[in-house]
């Protein structure tokens, strides 16, 4: 039996992470990180800081087919968007089902440190499930009805649980944000130190579901990275927020939809430039950034820097 914990340097993994060592020992578990090349350097540096602290070894994937989220990108030809999240799958999802595939073999306990009040969609889980359940059962219907599976390497999939146990546990499925930093805390460690430059997310950097607060924190700690998002548009003449990101009255550019119900019609896109422009003018007259909770510090979880 292999206990996996699938540790993406986030404060819901390493609650996960800090808990499988507590239950299972550090050295009967094999943290699990999947790489993007999109994080933030001190991401990268935290995963390595927190393995090495717990003594737990760690296994970093990467996918077979890109280099990294840019070269995703390219191949594509335009970025992820909420409803075409093909970099989660491509960079995370497959990655990981090939490393069980490919070097498993066995047996696995998959730890997770989702949480059921992070959306809606992770509200439906359940604390203890199979990894593989969505080559079963569907985890949606099209249009017509039909079914939709899983299918990446689903021959494999099929042969490998007939043969071996996949499940997954969810520890912290019941918590709240706070419980897990306070966990962290407890145990003697620290958090992702974005958090504390008042990140909410702080995996890829930026998420394509990133808030107006977090580009606005990019901006006043990271603005190269604001600069090549910028060039990345450019070349590749495409848009990396939705075009329901800002008002559209500050967008200065414009798509025609290729798919789905507004096939056909030209919608108004906002570029990096009109981001950034957008969320610095509102924030100079007014306070556009709610914050969750009333905090007395800049981090998103009340963390003394």
């Amino acid at each position: 039996m292999k206990i996996i914990v699938q540790f993406s340097g986030g404060k819901d993994s390493h609650a996960a992470l800090l808990w499988a060592v507590h239950r299972y020992g550090a050295k009967n578990i094999q943290a699990v990180f999947c790489d993007t090349g999109w994080e933030h350097p001190l991401t990268y540096t935290h995963i390595q800081n927190v393995v090495k602290k717990l003594g737990v070894s760690l296994r970093t994937l990467t996918s077979k087919k890109y280099t990294n989220f840019i070269d995703l990108v390219r191949k594509k030809k335009r970025f992820p968007s909420t409803k075409a999240r093909f970099c989660t799958q491509e960079l995370k999802v497959k990655p990981f089902v090939d490393y069980i595939l490919d070097e498993i073999k066995d047996h696995f306990i998959a730890v997770q440190g989702i949480r059921k009040d992070e959306s809606k969609a992770r509200s439906k889980m359940t604390s203890m499930c199979r990894h593989f359940k969505f080559y079963l059962e569907p985890y949606g219907y099209n249009k017509e009805g039909k079914p939709k599976f899983h299918t990446y390497r689903k021959k494999e999939v099929l042969e490998y649980i007939q043969k071996y146990d996949d499940s997954i546990l969810r520890p912290m499925f019941k918590w709240t944000a706070q419980d897990t930093i306070d966990f962290i805390l407890t145990n003697g460690h620290l958090p992702n130190p974005l958090y504390s430059k008042g990140f909410s997310r702080v995996g890829c950097f930026p998420c394509i579901q990133c808030s107006h607060n977090e580009v606005k924190q990019i901006l006043k700690f990271y603005p190269n990275r604001i600069k090549e998002l910028e060039a990345y548009e450019k070349e590749l003449q495409t848009y990396f927020f939705p075009p329901d990101y800002i008002p559209k009255r500050f967008c200065s550019q414009s798509a025609i939809v290729k798919k789905g119900a507004n096939k056909g019609k030209t919608v108004a896109y906002p570029n990096t430039t009109d981001v950034t422009h957008y969320i610095e003018n509102k924030n100079a007259t007014g306070d556009l950034f709610e914050q969750e909770r009333p905090i007395s510090c800049l981090s998103y979880y009340a963390l003394c820097e």
